[in-house]
């Protein structure tokens, strides 16, 4: 099932935009958690959303929550796709001690692309369960031609 909030680009238009938007932004909040702003840029789907988000295990069981049990870039993505079920895989980097994102929904990294993280505009460095975000911040995941 396509997530209500990732658009087909070439499909809908933003009436489903606002509507996304006003469905996305119902969730409740709780005392750990942070509410973020996650973008989706990916070849076919596309998407924004204010989604609530806190520390949580992810893909294998691993505690994602940038060693200071803080909210991440990547737990915001899995609550999305809980919340709103897509599709969301990843392969763990044994350098990075991280995640990386190989696929959201029907858009996969590739040999010439790959899901780029940023946190209010800038690129992060740690890795998507290293880097902590707070309420009121910007997350984007970008499918990006490898440089």
């Amino acid at each position: 099932m396509t997530s209500p909030f990732l658009l087909r680009k070439s499909a809908l238009g933003a009436a489903a935009l606002a509507f996304a938007l006003t469905c996305g932004a119902a969730s409740p909040a709780t005392a750990q958690s942070t509410q973020v702003t996650l973008d989706i840029a990916g070849r076919d789907f596309t998407g924004t959303i204010p989604i609530t988000t806190g520390p949580r295990p992810v893909f294998d069981g691993t505690l994602c929550d940038a060693g200071s049990n803080s909210s991440t870039p990547i737990t915001a993505l899995i609550d999305a796709s809980d919340k709103f079920e897509f599709n969301v895989q990843s392969n763990y980097d044994e350098g990075l001690k991280d995640f990386i994102v190989t696929a959201i929904d029907v858009d996969e990294a590739d040999s010439t692309h790959q899901w780029n993280i940023y946190v209010n505009g800038t690129l992060i460095t740690n890795g998507g369960c290293h880097t902590a975000v707070a309420s009121g911040d910007n997350v984007k995941f970008a499918l990006e031609p490898i440089a």
